[in-house]
C-alpha cells in the first residue's frame, strides 16, 4: 500500500489563483498595509492567461515551469504598467508594479495566493 501511495502524481499547482496582498511598499511613501486583490485567471479557451485586478484584466505570460512552483507571471499592462507576480511553495506571494509613464518607479505588494478550483 506504501507503494502506491508514493507513485501517486502530486496535485497540480495551476492557475487560477486568489491573491491577497496585505503590506503596500512605495519607495517615496515606505511600507504600510494595504487592501489589494488580484486573480490569476485563464479567461479564453486558447490556454492565455490574465491578472485581474480592480483596474481591468492583463494578459500574462508564465515565466517558470507549469504546475509546479515557485510560480512566476509577467506581463504589460495598460497605461504604463508593467506586472510582475511570484507564488511561492507555502502560498506567500510577491507582485511589483512597474510604473513608467512618467518617473519610474516600482510599488511592492506582498501577500498570500490560494488557488482556486
Amino acid at each position: 500500500m506504501a507503494l502506491t501511495l508514493a507513485v501517486l502524481p502530486a496535485p497540480l499547482m495551476a492557475e487560477p489563483w486568489l491573491c491577497s496582498f496585505t503590506v503596500e511598499c512605495d519607495p517615496t511613501a515606505g511600507c504600510a498595509s494595504g487592501g489589494f486583490t488580484a486573480q490569476v485567471i485563464a479567461a479564453d479557451h486558447a490556454d492565455e492567461l490574465f491578472l485581474s485586478t480592480a483596474v481591468g484584466d492583463s494578459p500574462i505570460i508564465r515565466l517558470t515551469a507549469p504546475d509546479s512552483l515557485p510560480a512566476s507571471y509577467a506581463g504589460a499592462a495598460r497605461a504604463g504598467t508593467a506586472e510582475l507576480v511570484t507564488i511561492e511553495a507555502d502560498r506567500t506571494a510577491i507582485m511589483s508594479v512597474h510604473l513608467f509613464d512618467g518617473d519610474a518607479r516600482a510599488i511592492t505588494y506582498f501577500g498570500t495566493c490560494e488557488e482556486l478550483t
